[in-house]
């Protein structure tokens, strides 16, 4: 039977796939939610101005983290599924001939989660901005669509977040900006990379999918590096809680005082 979780009014089915990874994803943000979850009880001297905007202030920050949690979760989801069938491959039931040394065998779903697993971690990150922008309102623009972790051109190469960081660097908000390029440059660029190669080449060229030899069955990797593609997805991801760890605890948390401030 499928397993269930009642979270708040809502009834959530469960994969059990990938279970051990999403409670994980729920609890991301829970600090600064309990920081900033709610307005601050209404004064007499509050204008209906400033309760209707505290009001506007807390639903979309509360839209924000619940998709982030729920981008997170799609994250999760695939790198659970990607483990999933590496640890447990339907090994074709033939014999190589005897003139092959390997033979690559092809596994869509390790493929496709690998794709989704690039698209979401991009996602979350354009996600991730919409919550930003309620700390800084420098990322904010009328047009919601406009809003995300804007890529730029840099010496005829587009890197992530680069108008991110320049429109935070251009507020005067230099040591966010910094540390945004610092992790674009140690891991997110990759990220971005091959992400702009399955959408221009339609696959990631250098994924080299299962071996099949004489000496068993290789995992998934790149070919170029012989990374491992499940090792990969995992630090991957662990960058990504360091990332979202560091912004809370240095950044986010000194501006939730003033959350309810207009600015």
């Amino acid at each position: 039977m499928p397993r269930y979780k009642i979270i708040g009014n809502k009834i959530q089915l469960m994969d059990t796939r990938f279970d051990h990874y999403s409670d994980e994803a729920l609890s991301f943000f829970s600090k600064l939610e309990s920081l900033a979850g709610s307005p601050p009880p209404i004064a007499l001297t509050d204008t209906q101005e400033l309760t209707e905007w505290r009001n506007r202030q807390w639903k979309e920050f509360s839209e924000a983290i619940e998709n982030c949690r729920h981008k997170i979760q799609a994250i999760n989801y695939s790198i659970s599924l990607i483990e999933s069938e590496i640890k447990n491959p339907p090994i074709p039931r033939f014999k190589l001939p005897m003139d092959l040394e390997e033979k690559e065998f092809f596994d869509d779903i390790v493929l496709f989660e690998f794709e989704s697993f690039l698209f979401q971690i991009l996602f979350f990150m354009d996600v991730f901005v919409h919550l930003l922008k309620l700390f800084y309102p420098v990322l904010n623009s009328k047009d919601k669509y406009r809003i995300g972790f804007k890529g730029r051109g840099v010496e005829g190469r587009g890197v992530a977040g680069k108008g991110t960081s320049d429109a935070l660097r251009g507020a005067g908000e230099v040591e966010l900006a910094d540390y945004i390029d610092d992790e674009v440059e140690k891991w997110i660029q990759v990220i971005y990379d091959l992400r702009n190669e399955i959408v221009h080449h339609s696959r990631v060229r250098n994924l080299q999918m299962f071996l099949i030899g004489k000496n068993g069955l290789n995992a998934p990797k790149f070919s170029d590096n012989g990374m491992d593609l499940l090792e990969y997805c995992k630090n991957t991801y662990e960058n990504l809680k360091i990332f979202l760890n560091n912004i809370d605890n240095d950044f986010l948390f000194s501006k939730a005082d003033s959350f309810y401030e207009i600015k």
